[in-house]
C-alpha cells in the first residue's frame, strides 16, 4: 500500500473532499497526532481529532458519531489503540481504520478480553498492568511515565518519545468495563493496521482483532507509528480514501 501524490489532479481533488476523523487512544490527546495530521492534510482538506479524554466509551461514541453525522461526506475514521473501540461503533463511515486498535463487539469489554488472555497466558499483559496506575478513589487511571516509553514509544526518536510522554494524561478506568453501543465495523469496510513490534498487548489479541477486519496490513513499528513512522502511517490511511 502507498498513496502517491502523483495521481491525476482530478483524482486527488476528489479524494481531498473525503473527511478524515482520527480518534485518539486512552491516556493520549489530539496533540500526540500533530505530525500525522499535518501529513494527512496535504491531501485531505478536513482532518478532525476530537478530544475524548476522560470520557466513558458511550459518551465518546456519541461525540464522534455527531461529527461523522455532520461531515460533508462519509469520512474515513481512524481509531488508534482504544480509539478503535469508538471508531468501530460508528455508523456512516466510508472506511474504518484500526491503527493497532481495539475491535470490540457489543458484548465485549477491554477488561474482559485482557482477563481472558491473562487466564491463558498470565504473563501476556504483565508489562501494561504493571504500568497502569489508579487514583486512590478509583476515578482516574494513568500510565507510569517511566514505563510509557517502552510501552508506547519504543521505536521513536528520543526527543519524540520524551515529548509524547510529557503529553500523556489520566483517563477514566470505566472504559475497561464498558462495551460499545454497536458493532458497525461488521458492515463497514475496514482495515486493521497491525504493528509487529507492539509491546502494549499480547500478540494473540492483536491477531484476533485483525481477523475481524476486511483487510490487514502489518508494519514494522511499535504501538505509535503515527510518531515513529508518520509518513508510512499517513500513506496507509490515505489509501482508504
Amino acid at each position: 500500500m502507498g498513496f502517491a501524490l502523483t495521481r491525476p489532479n482530478q483524482e486527488v481533488e476528489f479524494l481531498s473532499r473525503t473527511p478524515i476523523v482520527l480518534v485518539h487512544g486512552s491516556y493520549h490527546q489530539p496533540a500526540h497526532y500533530a505530525e500525522l495530521v499535518s501529513r494527512l492534510r496535504k491531501v485531505a482538506s478536513s482532518v478532525t481529532v476530537p478530544d475524548i479524554g476522560m470520557l466513558p466509551l458511550t459518551r465518546s461514541i456519541a461525540l464522534v458519531q455527531d461529527i461523522v453525522d455532520q461531515a460533508a461526506s462519509p469520512p474515513v475514521v481512524v481509531g488508534h489503540s482504544f480509539g478503535g473501540a469508538v471508531a468501530g461503533a460508528l455508523h456512516g463511515a466510508r472506511h474504518v481504520v484500526f491503527l493497532s486498535g481495539w475491535v470490540l463487539d457489543v458484548d465485549e469489554t477491554a477488561g474482559g478480553m485482557l482477563a481472558k488472555v491473562g487466564a491463558d497466558d498470565p504473563a501476556a499483559s504483565s508489562d501494561f498492568l504493571r504500568a497502569l496506575q489508579l487514583s486512590v478513589d478509583g476515578s482516574s487511571a494513568w500510565i507510569a511515565p517511566a514505563a510509557a516509553r517502552d510501552l508506547f514509544y519504543s521505536d521513536c526518536p528520543p526527543e519524540v518519545a520524551d515529548h509524547a510522554v510529557e503529553l500523556l494524561r489520566p483517563d477514566t478506568p470505566l472504559n475497561f468495563e464498558l462495551s460499545p453501543t454497536s458493532a458497525a465495523w461488521k458492515t463497514t469496510p475496514s482495515l486493521y493496521v497491525s504493528t509487529r513490534h507492539d509491546r502494549t498487548w499480547p500478540a494473540s489479541l492483536a491477531s484476533e482483532f485483525a481477523q475481524r477486519c476486511g483487510h490487514v496490513v502489518t508494519i514494522e513499528t511499535g504501538h505509535s507509528p503515527y510518531l515513529s513512522a508518520p509518513d508510512l502511517t499517513a500513506s496507509v490511511i490515505l489509501d482508504c480514501l
